[in-house]
């Protein structure tokens, strides 16, 4: 199509996307433009973006054509009414056209008078034209230009460095150098802090008495209770009876079968191994097995005793121990009604035990005490290993070993123990010192116990109830402690207020004085080497 005189080409590059050329476009000065788009330019892949163009170019008056040897542009262009130039005109009509030669304007007429010649004029000099410059326009603007270094990735040209050490670049790293040093120095020697205190000293001495219950669940300070966990646990084991020579054939014992009968209640009773049974005269014989008296029989308000047979032995050896039918009472419930309504009787004779090689006692006694410390060492380090990380404490006394069942087989002690303790935790304890220590003392009512303790042994313990009493002596020169190095970590970086009001909540200071050096300095070091704090006796 002809273009009009006044009019502008911008060529586009390949890599132009549509934001590229519309700035292109709205920077233009005319109001017809020919976009000359390559062949491959990446509009082919999105060709509404000529649509694009073209409406914004509209937009803002001006007419926009596009030159192209690509054949998709150019058919999407005629779909769209989109004007195309050909390549050829537009490079016709990019030429600069020459400047016109000036023309010499004509020079005014003059009158002869009669007679008069005209005089001739010397020829003026050559007047000679000046070659006329073209300046070529800058294709490509800036905004052009860095869209292109952009996609080309090409390095910037480096400008020629100029020389690293100057004369001038040492005496101002020199100058740097020392100010570093000196700040340096400033913030090694400085800032400092001095802190003189005065402590407080208040000797305390009291006697507590302490009840621990497991019937409780939380502290009772004013009564002095405490709560407490109370367990029970067994172990059983056996043990090779140790000899301290030979078997020695010594006096027989003597043995046989009794009855024993429950005359106290309808509830059945345990009777242990080993446990006694006593003549009137004083013959003890043991039963070698556990049994369960079974519970007297009810008939209307009259009760019937119930009776179950039982192997003994005689405690020791002797001829004195074949005796005949004998009455028999139980010495471990001496003291107790179960003593009246618990007894057994034998029938018949005691005759020698088979067995007339048998362990010396002492040998055997020995044996079973070692088996019995044996199963209460382990059995309480069980437990105390298993509250090792806890809190719970156990003190001595406030637990007890009893033997359940106990036998002799051959030349093996076999045993059955159970294990009563009460525990509590040391922190209820430490809460009631506290307590009881602000209670005396008016100047420690917000006192907190925090030093180690050496418990003492329990006064007396019932198991049956789960209690157990002790009395714990408290007795302190000073009862402040004053931790410095723990407060100079709390006062690093304060300003004054925060330092005093840091101070002021510590029972264990009297009075202080804080100094600030050098005078400008408003804050404490933040290098607790830097904090100097000194007691004043």
């Amino acid at each position: 199509m002809p273009m009009s005189e006044s009019f502008e080409i911008i060529r586009a590059r390949i890599k132009d996307d549509t934001a590229i050329l519309i700035d292109r476009l709205m920077k233009s000065k005319h109001q017809e433009v020919v976009l000359v788009l390559p062949k491959n330019s990446i509009l082919i892949a999105d060709l509404n973006s000529l649509k694009i163009l073209k409406e914004e170019t509209e937009s803002i008056g001006k007419t926009l054509s596009i030159s192209t040897e690509s054949d998709d542009i150019k058919k999407f262009a005629q779909k769209i009414q989109l004007s195309i130039v050909d390549s050829a005109p537009i490079m016709m009509e990019k030429k600069i056209k020459r400047m016109l030669d000036i023309v010499r304007p004509p020079e005014p007429l003059y009158e002869l008078e009669p007679g008069q010649e005209l005089e001739p004029k010397p020829e003026p000099e050559p007047i000679i034209e000046p070659p006329v410059v073209i300046y070529e326009a800058d294709a490509k603007n800036d905004l052009e230009k860095n869209v292109e270094d952009f996609y080309n990735n090409q390095p910037l040209e480096k400008l020629p460095s100029k020389k690293f050490l100057s004369f001038s670049r040492i005496i101002k790293a020199l100058a740097v150098i020392g100010v570093l040093l000196l700040v340096s120095a400033m913030y090694l020697v400085l800032p400092k802090a001095n802190i003189k205190l005065s402590l407080k000293e208040i000797p305390v001495s009291a006697t507590i008495s302490v009840a621990v219950s497991k019937n409780i669940s939380t502290p009772d300070f004013a009564s002095g209770i405490i709560p407490g966990q109370y367990f029970l646990l067994t172990k059983s084991g056996s043990k090779i009876i140790e000899t301290s020579g030979e078997p020695v054939n010594i006096p027989s014992k003597y043995g046989g079968v009794i009855e024993i009968y429950n005359a106290y209640s309808a509830t059945p009773q345990k009777l242990v191994a080993q446990t006694r049974f006593e003549t009137k005269d004083g013959k003890v014989f043991r039963i070698q097995n556990p049994i369960i008296v079974p519970g007297a029989k009810m008939s209307g308000s009259n009760l019937t005793p119930s009776s179950i047979k039982a192997e003994v032995i005689s405690d020791a050896t002797g001829e004195e121990y074949q005796i005949g039918p004998s009455f028999f009472t139980i010495p471990g419930f001496n003291g107790t009604a179960r003593f009246a309504g618990f007894y057994a009787r034998s029938t018949e004779a005691m005759t020698p035990v088979k067995d007339s090689l048998v362990m010396v006692n002492q040998d055997v006694e020995r044996t079973k005490k070692d088996l019995e410390n044996m199963l209460v060492t382990e059995l309480k380090n069980e437990v105390l290993d298993t509250f090792k990380d806890s809190d719970l404490r156990l003190i001595d006394g406030a637990s007890t070993v009893k033997v359940e069942e106990f036998k002799i087989a051959s030349n093996v002690v076999t045993m059955k123990i159970s294990w009563q303790a009460i525990f509590f935790k040391e922190k209820d304890f430490k809460s009631l010192v506290s307590y009881f220590i602000s209670a005396k003392y008016s100047d420690l009512k917000n006192f907190d116990f925090k030093d180690r303790i050496a418990y003492p042994q329990a006064i007396k313990s019932d198991f049956e109830k789960g209690e157990t009493f002790f009395t714990f002596n408290f007795n302190e020169s000073n009862v402040f402690t004053a931790d410095l190095t723990e407060l100079k970590k709390e006062l690093l970086g304060l300003d004054e207020t925060g330092m005093r009001n840091i101070i002021s909540n510590k029972n264990f200071i009297k009075s202080a004085t804080i100094s600030l050096w050098p005078f400008w300095v408003r804050q404490a070091p933040g290098n607790p080497e830097k904090i100097s704090i000194i007691l004043d006796k």
